[in-house]
């Protein structure tokens, strides 16, 4: 890449060259009417021949397919703008200012940006905000590599077809970002090719698993007043020197074989030579801090992959401009060294030229010292502007605020303005001096952005995208496009073809069965399922194999559980569960088994040990460490907690006669059935009938214990046939307020609509008619006469007068009980004392009067009105009128 380096003076030069006296040619143009506007001047390969990428014009806005006076405009300034470039700096390669949109119409790229806020909370953050574009779109190669794009879409267009270049990445990313109210920025440049081709091969792989490490525990050192002290180790230094040179040497080999390990890796991983290497094209995001408070330090985003990236990282190896929608900076700064030596603040002129100055008090007045003249450069000022009438496209104008191009202007307005400038003096512009004003950008032709819900939960192109890294390939699935729920597959390979398994992960949502996590270790031949909570079973994670080893472990939600069981660890031989904040202090239960060659529903028994925690409660000579009930040798042995002040624990063992289970055996207490060793002898020892209650007691607990091991057995075997059919099952939870599709909440909608308008039916059906009763009363004729009808209007109001006066005549009556009630009680209340409860009863009455009294003015209101509306169904209804045909 060339290096970007700024004569400064030669550029100061040709600003203070091409100010002229816009107020005199204003002059001249109020006197004609037939100037045209100025119009884009195009140079001769710089801009893309126009490209049209939809068919369907008349289907987009009227901003996509035509510009506005303001977007001519600023076209204009840009147009200049690239011509003073292309001018000074031809060595250096054209830069992306207008290209066209998919209407072909050239557009400014800081309009297209369009800053949006989406009401998404996934798309408040930067890094949530990267991964769902790099998600959402499928990424197209710039052809060539080597050339800017000739048509830059709109957002709008990018998110409904879900595919674009870099450009296209970075333009609906910067939207978002500056949106969410980051000081985003797009930048134009070169990147490695593994950027551009959006490369990951090469990438270590991002969910990366965590190894589990087994903690270990450290033995703190007992320092004993009177310990034994240690035998010395009696050993030749010459041994320990040949020893340690042998293991030096074995450590040398190691780190000389790794070596070699490593250079064979790198090489295998090493990119081969790209011959475009320094000219490939790309399009990524700056942020800056100053937006968000949580933005300290200036970086990248990568948006074909959503990766952050460092502002001095070796894939970019170089910048020619950047913007945002409200300016666009031109990098001054030498990149021969890539981007590691660039600074970012786009304030400073020296390093980054911009295409609009907004400039404040203190800027005007250095502008006004820069702009004045003296003599000489008057007269070298009037020379060019001669020249500049006669080859107005070979001259490059540096200020792109201060002129208007002269082509389209009449030959007489071009007359008159050189023989004023050639024939007359001077203009003295050292005391009339044009200080140009800030240029406001039109808004962002672009539509509004929206991301529909349902789209927005695709995420992925056709609901699933793949990446491929290092030595893995990662599928994306959203969710609910698979039936069993899987949003997430890593599948990890041992060499770089990605052809040979040993490690496949899926991650799994909304299954019935709560699976979230399942991974397979294809060289251990081991499954591990992780579950969400909500189980019947309250199972937390499933780890089993396939082998001959019959290796089993379920870690269930201890505090879900009523026996609080942890972790269930089932192999051939044996059987072992963990508990955690047992009722009864039990810390695991540990069966073990007969080897049995032919499979059977039970396995046998060999012996069953239990542990337990310590009861702060008791002593420890009674508290009870650990209990091994010897099924097949017809033993307990009991191991209680070792006493502070003792070395050894006491145990105790019972000793089970060997025909005791039998029904017709009369068990009887015998010395030779117990056996103890005591540690502290100054306790009291058991009486005989005490020992003959517990090892009656002991016989009755393994026989509750031995029910607790086949429950266990139970448990699992139904777990292995409830995991069968729940991977066969098919269907995914649905929360109801997801109305697409929960089929449930549809039907039942459905059928609620229906039972509605079918009520609303029969209320309609069964709707009784007011003039019924009186048509009944005289036969139910086919026709009347106008002395019937006349009759019938009067009995119909004579009926709703007398219905109104009796219902007014009812709630008149309960006042006027009520009344007598209240005054009967306020003379008893002046003979005796009065209660609180008495008071309240008073209130109460008090208060049913008022209800009374508003009810009774609330009728005479509604029987006004009902009147009058009575008088206008009867004016109204045909069978009242001539020719009186009632039905």
């Amino acid at each position: 890449m060339n290096d970007h380096i700024v004569n400064k003076t030669t550029k100061e030069k040709i600003d203070s060259e091409s100010v002229i006296d816009v107020q005199q040619l204003n002059d001249i143009n109020d006197q004609t009417d037939d100037i045209s506007p100025p119009k884009t001047i195009v140079v001769d390969n710089i801009l893309p021949i126009s490209v049209v990428t939809n068919s369907n014009l008349e289907e987009h806005p009227e901003s996509y397919r035509l510009n506005s006076k303001k977007e001519e405009l600023i076209l204009t300034f840009v147009e200049n703008f690239r011509r003073q470039y292309h001018h000074i700096y031809r060595d250096r390669k054209s830069l992306c200012l207008n290209p066209f949109n998919e209407c072909g119409i050239p557009k400014f790229v800081c309009t297209t940006i369009r800053p949006t806020i989406l009401p998404y909370s996934d798309l408040t953050e930067w890094n949530s905000t990267a991964n769902f574009i790099a998600d959402h779109l499928n990424y197209d190669l710039l052809d060539p590599p080597y050339e800017l794009p000739k048509t830059l879409c709109s957002p709008t267009k990018i998110l409904t077809d879900q595919h674009g270049n870099c450009f296209d990445y970075a333009n609906l990313l910067c939207s978002l970002l500056i949106g969410a109210g980051y000081d985003a920025y797009i930048v134009s440049g070169y990147a490695t090719r593994e950027i551009c081709y959006m490369d990951t091969t090469r990438l270590p792989n991002p969910y990366i698993r965590k190894q589990q490490e087994e903690p270990v525990e450290q033995l703190k050192s007992q320092c004993k007043k009177y310990g034994v002290k240690l035998a010395k180790i009696l050993t030749s230094e010459y041994d320990a020197y040949m020893h340690q040179r042998h293991l030096k040497t074995i450590q040398e080999e190691k780190i000389k074989i790794q070596d070699e390990e490593n250079q064979r890796i790198a090489e295998i991983e090493r990119p081969i030579s790209d011959p475009l290497y320094g000219i490939r094209i790309h399009a990524w995001i700056l942020i800056r801090p100053g937006g968000r408070h949580e933005i300290s330090e200036a970086f990248y985003i990568e948006p074909t992959t959503g990766y952050r990236k460092t502002t001095d990282d070796s894939d970019y190896l170089g910048i020619e401009s950047v913007w945002n929608h409200e300016n666009l900076w031109v990098n001054m700064q030498d990149c021969s060294n890539g981007c590691k030596s660039l600074q970012f603040d786009l304030n400073d002129q020296a390093r980054w030229e911009c295409m609009f100055i907004h400039s404040n008090e203190n800027e005007k007045e250095l502008t006004h010292k820069r702009l004045s003249k003296t003599l000489s450069n008057q007269i070298d000022w009037f020379d060019k502007m001669k020249f500049y009438f006669t080859n107005p496209l070979h001259l490059p104008v540096s200020n792109i605020n201060a002129t208007s191009y002269y082509k389209n202007y009449s030959d007489k307005i071009k007359s008159e303005v050189y023989k004023k400038y050639y024939h007359s003096s001077i203009p003295d512009i050292t005391i009339k001096t044009i200080i140009h004003e800030d240029i406001n950008l039109p808004l962002s032709w672009v539509m509004p952005l929206d991301i529909t819900p349902k789209n927005f939960q695709k995420r992925y192109p056709k609901s699933h995208k793949i990446y491929y890294f290092k030595k893995t390939c990662v599928e994306k699935y959203a969710p609910y496009s698979k039936k069993d729920g899987i949003v997430l597959k890593i599948s990890e390979f041992d060499d770089y073809n990605f052809k040979e398994f040993i490690y496949v992960t899926y991650h799994y949502e909304h299954r019935y069965d709560k699976l979230e996590i399942r991974e397979h270790n294809i060289k251990m031949n081991t499954i591990k399922e992780k579950y969400r909570p909500g189980r019947n079973d309250h199972l937390k994670e499933y780890i089993y194999d396939f082998g001959p080893s019959y290796d089993r472990i379920m870690i269930y939600y201890h505090k879900s559980r009523l026996d609080s069981l942890s972790k269930r660890h089932e192999t051939t031989r044996e059987l072992t569960d963990y508990f955690i904040d047992h009722d009864n202090f039990l810390a695991y239960r540990k069966v073990i088994f007969e080897n049995q060659l032919k499979k059977s529903i039970q396995r046998s028994i060999i012996s069953i040990t239990e542990k337990f925690n310590r009861n702060p409660s008791l002593n420890s000579n009674e508290d009870i460490q650990e209990l091994i009930y010897g099924i097949k040798d017809n033993k307990f042995i009991i191991t209680y907690y070792r006493d502070i002040n003792y070395i050894t624990s006491s145990i105790r063992t019972y000793i089970k006669p060997s025909n005791w289970n039998d029904k017709a055996f009369i068990f009887k207490w015998n010395d030779n059935l117990h056996e103890i060793y005591q540690a502290n002898e100054d306790l009291k020892q058991m009486s005989k009938r005490d020992l003959y209650y517990e090892i009656i007691k002991l016989i009755k607990q393994e026989e509750e214990v031995i029910k607790r091991v086949r429950t266990a057995e139970n448990e699992i075997r139904d777990l292995q046939s409830r995991r069968q059919q729940e991977e066969l099952s098919s269907d995914l939870e649905v929360t109801i307020y997801d109305i697409d599709r929960n089929e449930k909440s549809k039907i039942y909608k459905e059928l609620l609509q229906q039972k509605t308008d079918d009520d609303k039916n029969r209320k309609n059906m069964n709707e009784l008619d007011y003039l019924y009763p009186y048509l009944a009363a005289i036969g139910n004729p086919e026709c009347i006469n106008a002395q019937i009808a006349e009759q019938i209007r009067y009995t119909v109001k004579l009926d709703f007068k007398n219905q109104s006066i009796y219902r007014a005549n009812q709630i008149q009556s309960c006042y006027e009980n009520e009344i007598k009630e209240l005054i009967t009680k306020q003379q008893w209340y002046q003979n005796n004392p009065i209660s609180k409860n008495d008071e309240f009863e008073c209130e109460q009455a008090k208060f049913r009067l008022q209800i009374l009294q508003d009810r009774l003015k609330q009728h005479e209101e509604f029987t006004r009105e009902n009147y009058l509306q009575l008088e206008k169904h009867l004016n109204e209804d045909i069978r009242l009128k001539e020719p009186y045909i009632v039905r």
